[in-house]
């Protein structure tokens, strides 16, 4: 099996601690920007979903850079379980409340962007190298 052609003039390995260390970060910051005084009906419906789906499919994407476009399954789980932790981490926060549609725009943002990684994998190794 070949790799993926916009790998093969970058080490695949720094890639993928890229887009782990994306992850973190952006978790991170999620869960400590998450829990100020600013955070409280920071968006109004229905910029509240729209703001969800771009940091979560942003999430997604880095997710899964850092565990390979060969384990859509991993990213997927992953960016569903940080939503679940952000819902009910923000159960405990004064002001905040748990939503289960935030957390199922969420898990639709992962969906859509493992989805789109995956056509695009396949995209590029059903192309034929030229030499």
């Amino acid at each position: 099996m070949r790799p993926l052609p916009l790998l093969q003039w970058v080490d695949a390995r720094a890639v993928r601690l890229a887009g782990l260390g994306s992850a973190v970060v952006l978790t991170a910051n999620l869960l400590y920007l998450g829990s100020g005084p600013g955070a409280v009906n920071l968006f109004t419906p229905p910029w509240d979903k729209v703001a969800h789906f771009t940091v979560f499919a942003t999430l997604a994407g880095f997710v899964a850079i850092g565990v390979g476009l060969r384990r859509p399954w991993i990213a997927l789980g992953t960016v569903m379980l940080i939503g679940l932790v952000d819902e009910l981490h923000q159960r405990m926060l004064p002001g905040r409340s748990a939503d289960p549609n935030d957390w199922l725009v969420d898990a639709a943002a992962a969906l859509v962007v493992v989805a789109a990684t995956q056509a695009l994998r396949r995209s590029l190794e059903s192309k034929p190298t030229s030499r």
